[in-house]
């Protein structure tokens, strides 16, 4: 439990799962300080004697992270809302919320924070990085100096990213989250097509590394349409390749915009 008396705490944490325990770990880091930290599962997972979140300064109720100065959202937006809904206590806190949850809206999180400086943040974890870069809604009418103070908070973690328009952000944010895995899947996918044929399970496996280490090397130097075109020798199979590719960038388009239609669909 927590050593620090609760008005001490800089940061709360509500949720203790992926994010929040990667939240509270890279937090106390950077740091040196204990975030509170609140889960609707408690504190133990499970039958497990370890804290779901050992970085965390555990509180029994999720009201008690209020006594921190900022409050990060780590649960999904409508667990979030169920909790918060007409809460005194939510409806009185000043200090700074930032949610992670894609689900909510601006709107709907100054309906239960009307005092609050509220942002909605998308952070990006990162395995074997010390630290979470993070893209940031700024509030249009926020007063320089709360946002100062927000922005000092969000930089403890890493870099910072800042829009202002609320649509940009929402698609911004996919191409940090869920988007990735699907353009992951369809990579994937160009990996099987090449290796169609060849039964043989040891060089399946080599030619799935060889791919994958070229894919890594492409991606290192961030190969942009200019680098495609010095890759490809004129005439060469690599041009025949790209010039064949067709309507894969509209195939693309039209799965991303699916994907938005959901998000918004989501949104509270």
């Amino acid at each position: 439990m927590a050593t620090q008396t609760a008005t001490g705490f800089r940061l709360g944490v509500i949720g203790a799962g992926r994010l929040g325990e990667a939240i509270a770990r890279t937090w106390l880091k950077r740091t040196g300080q204990k975030p509170l930290v609140w889960s609707r599962n408690g504190l133990r997972p499970g039958e497990k004697n370890s804290l779901r979140v050992e970085e965390g300064a555990w509180v029994t109720h999720w009201t008690s992270a209020f006594e921190a100065q900022s409050l990060l959202i780590a649960i999904p937006g409508k667990a979030f809302l169920q909790l918060v809904e007409d809460n005194e206590q939510a409806r009185q806190f000043t200090g700074n919320i930032f949610c992670a949850s894609a689900s909510l809206s601006c709107a709907s999180l100054k309906r239960v924070f009307p005092r609050a400086s509220v942002f909605c943040v998308s952070p990006f974890l990162i395995d074997g990085v010390n630290s979470i870069p993070m893209l940031v809604l700024r509030p249009s009418d926020l007063p320089p100096a709360k946002w100062s103070e927000a922005r000092a908070d969000l930089e403890l973690f890493g870099e910072v990213d800042v829009i202002e328009d609320e649509e940009i952000f929402s698609q911004l944010a996919l191409l940090g989250a869920s988007w990735p895995s699907v353009v992951l899947a369809g990579v994937q996918a160009a990996a099987a097509a090449g290796l169609k044929g060849i039964e043989d399970e040891n060089a399946s496996q080599i030619g799935h590394r060889i791919f994958f280490r070229a894919m890594q090397s492409l991606l290192a130097i961030r190969v942009n349409g200019e680098a495609a075109a010095e890759i490809a020798t004129p005439g060469g199979i690599t041009e025949r390749g790209l010039h064949s590719l067709g309507e894969v960038t509209s195939l693309f388009e039209t799965v991303f915009k699916l994907m938005q239609a959901r998000a918004t669909e989501l949104r509270a």
